[in-house]
């Protein structure tokens, strides 16, 4: 029998929908996948054409740059959004607005000083990890300029803005600025058979776009809201942002430690698949990672929508109701992945063969393996939100961090033999691990939450009585 604990959770499936919490997390989610179905039809469109006109070497090499590009990117710039969410929506609580806006000028030096030393770390660094990717001198001369794109991923405080503000309409607007002009820039290039360096000033493009247009959305939104009046600071202010934020610097480093832990990783695959197995191989993981991808984003969108709800259940002590929000969205999320899974295995290679064509029908047993963790990372979408609302951050960072290290030494055996069905295998072993114990850790928690609020209702029961 399950334990009360998780039955009483799951029970009544179609008292589900009834959930408010659930059907408004289900409902900004619903809107950032409106976007993201254009996204990821625009990218599917985009791949297809590069594919195609590079073929599996060339393109492996693009994909290169730009991924060396965002792991330094991803590396050196502050995940500031997840504070802007946690001590935000404690500030709107109290209604509290100078303290939120001393928040936001601290978040947002973070995420300018971060962009600023990516953009330098990737420029220095391309004369040393260029030669050992392949490229030649025309390429290293290319990712140069490309590296400034960096510049535009100060985009974090505005995304922390955008989901506090409920705004996930115009996140999913955003999300097709990038894809939809490089999507254009691409096609131009394959029909005019542009020189491989201008690919990369087709992605530079698309890059810079989204980062310029989520900028402007997220403050326009602070200032639509009323909390840019009195914006600017006195020297005083800056002294104040420990006594209105008890925590923040801890809850920003673990967080921000966190974050980069996840995205470097995914980043840092295809270089690594590169370095090990060439550039043939990193073509052939990247379509594979990026048509699984599309499992993924629901998991991203509804972990997007779910961690202000979290945030202000957390404020509000109603730690009850993260099992349920959790097991429930959980559920509906991965019946959806399994679908992707057995898409995959029966209909892989037809698909591979169709939109990339038969040089890239190798990537499906890849293509496979990724599906299916990403199916493992959907279940458990709220195991991280849900923790970091109860200001754990430092959990989902151990855990990622030991994942890391078992995936690394996974890859580096696996690929050079394998290639990119051995990196997929690694892939999976690393997420395999995270899913089960994020989940014990999580649910281990969440009950000791609800145990002392039980333990403290009896002892003040009493006490009331007399």
């Amino acid at each position: 029998m399950l334990p009360s604990f998780f039955r009483t959770v799951i029970s009544h499936p179609r008292r589900w929908f009834a959930d408010g919490i659930l059907v408004r997390v289900l409902r900004n989610a619903g809107m950032l996948l409106t976007g993201r179905v254009a996204t990821g039809v625009l990218n599917l469109a985009i791949l297809s054409i590069a594919a195609r006109t590079l073929g599996v070497s060339q393109f492996g090499l693009i994909i290169l740059v730009q991924t060396f590009v965002q792991t330094v990117t991803a590396i050196a710039t502050f995940q500031s959004w997840q504070a802007v969410i946690r001590y935000g929506a404690l500030t709107f609580e109290h209604g509290d607005t100078p303290s939120f806006q001393r928040l936001l000028r601290f978040c947002t030096l973070l995420d300018i000083a971060g962009a600023l030393i990516g953009m330098v770390a990737a420029i220095v660094a391309i004369p040393f990890v260029g030669p050992r990717l392949g490229w030649d001198a025309s390429l290293m001369s290319a990712a140069k300029p490309y590296a400034l794109v960096t510049l535009f991923a100060i985009t974090a405080t505005p995304t922390g803005l955008l989901r506090l503000y409920n705004r996930f309409d115009l996140l999913a607007i955003q999300s097709t600025v990038s894809p939809a002009v490089r999507l254009i820039g691409v096609g131009l290039a394959a029909l005019l058979d542009w020189p491989l360096e201008a690919y990369l000033g087709v992605y530079f493009a698309g890059g810079a776009a989204a980062g310029a247009v989520l900028v402007a959305m997220g403050w326009q939104q602070a200032y639509a809201n009323g909390h840019l009046r009195g914006f600017a600071a006195t020297p005083g202010d800056w002294f104040r942002i420990p006594a209105d934020h008890p925590g923040l610097a801890r809850f920003a480093i673990f967080s921000n430690l966190h974050v980069t832990v996840q995205t470097a990783t995914g980043y840092l695959a295809p270089l690594l698949v590169g370095a090990l197995a060439g550039p043939a191989a990193t073509g052939l993981f990247k379509i594979a990672r990026d048509v699984a991808t599309a499992i993924t984003r629901p998991a991203e969108l509804l972990n997007a929508s779910v961690y202000p709800e979290f945030a202000r259940l957390a404020g509000q002590e109603k730690w009850a109701a993260f099992p349920r929000l959790i097991l429930r969205g959980g559920g509906m999320a991965a019946g959806a992945g399994l679908l992707i899974v057995a898409f995959a295995v029966f209909a892989g290679p037809w698909f591979l063969a169709l939109f990339f064509g038969a040089d890239f029908v190798g990537a499906e047993a890849c293509m496979v393996l990724h599906c299916v963790a990403a199916t493992l990372s959907i279940a458990g979408f709220g195991f991280d939100p849900a923790l970091y609302a109860m200001g754990r951050p430092g959990i989902p960072l151990q855990v990622n961090t030991a994942a890391l290290a078992l995936y690394l030494p996974a890859l580096a055996i696996l690929a050079p033999r394998f290639g990119a069905t051995g990196a997929g295998v690694a892939g999976l072993i690393a997420d395999s691990s995270v899913f089960i114990v994020m989940g014990v850790l999580t649910f281990r928690l969440v009950r000791r939450k609800i145990a002392a609020q039980h333990h403290a209702s009896h002892q003040s029961a009493p006490a009331a009585a007399q």
